[in-house]
């Protein structure tokens, strides 16, 4: 990747880290999930460079750094469905999530439930309404696991 196209991708990073945060801020139930060290920004930045991972993603409207709109529900719920998948592969591989890659699963299951309970649900494409159900999946496929974990934990000192 040539230094040009590396920065521009930071800088197409950094101003959905932005657009991001302007979204969520928006939404209560995500801003209770705020009140430890992490900060909202922290979580903007991952899921970002989660949506990044494999280069700009095709899906992914070209972001002016002098819009200062939130992004619209369904996009955003595009970007916490590329992060949470990786996440959830992640975990799954037995690889241990800090508190900021906790809390992107966190927001992506809320935001999806959200959405699922809004008006909004029935204009949502059918990509999208699979993705909400996706991050339902996947938020009870990870508490199997971890439930699962801490079972299989607690006999060992048995």
């Amino acid at each position: 990747m040539t230094l040009t196209r590396s920065i521009g991708q930071q800088w197409s990073k950094s101003i959905l880290a932005h657009r991001l945060a302007l979204t969520l801020k928006e939404c209560e139930a995500v801003q209770q999930l705020f009140g430890g060290a992490t900060q909202l920004t922290t979580v903007t930045n991952t899921i970002a460079a989660l949506t990044f991972i494999e280069g700009t993603p095709i899906w992914l409207p070209p972001l002016e750094s002098t819009d200062e709109t939130p992004l619209s529900a369904p996009l955003t719920l595009h970007c916490l469905f590329a992060a949470s998948h990786l996440l959830f592969v992640k975990e799954i591989e037995q690889n241990p999530l800090n508190q900021s890659e906790h809390l992107v699963l966190t927001i992506g299951f809320q935001w999806s439930q959200m959405l699922m309970k809004s008006e909004l649900f029935e204009s949502l494409t059918a990509d999208s309404k699979q993705q909400c159900q996706l991050l339902q999946t996947i938020n009870s496929q990870l508490e199997k696991v971890r439930l699962d974990k801490r079972k299989s934990s607690r006999n060992m000192g048995s």
